[in-house]
């Protein structure tokens, strides 16, 4: 049981080192799926992607802890959007290396 959470932290600081490196390729992108590089899919796949799961999981948990507040102050809607749908669609939904 260690191991598995020693191994996602390992995982999630990997990637957050990584990212940096794919700063370039964010900033270069031309946004049509025809022409990604090789390089954009592999900063995606090594350094995006990993974050995103992440931000999603940690979005969700989130969301549930503050769902009854923010059930109470009538933002419920807009709380699910911002913690779970985009992170989701982000992680799982472009196509891959489209930042």
């Amino acid at each position: 049981m260690v191991l598995g959470k020693r191994f996602f932290v390992v995982a999630i600081i990997f990637s957050f080192l990584l990212l940096p490196l794919g700063a370039t390729a964010i900033g270069q992108n031309s946004h049509d799926p025809g022409t990604v590089s090789s390089g954009y899919m592999t900063a995606d796949i090594v350094a995006a992607r990993p974050v995103g799961v992440a931000s999603t999981i940690l979005g969700a948990a989130t969301f549930i802890v503050s769902s009854p507040f923010s059930a109470l102050g009538g933002n419920f809607e807009h709380s699910f959007t911002e913690l779970v749908k985009k992170p989701f669609i982000y992680t799982f939904k472009r196509p891959l290396g489209i930042f």
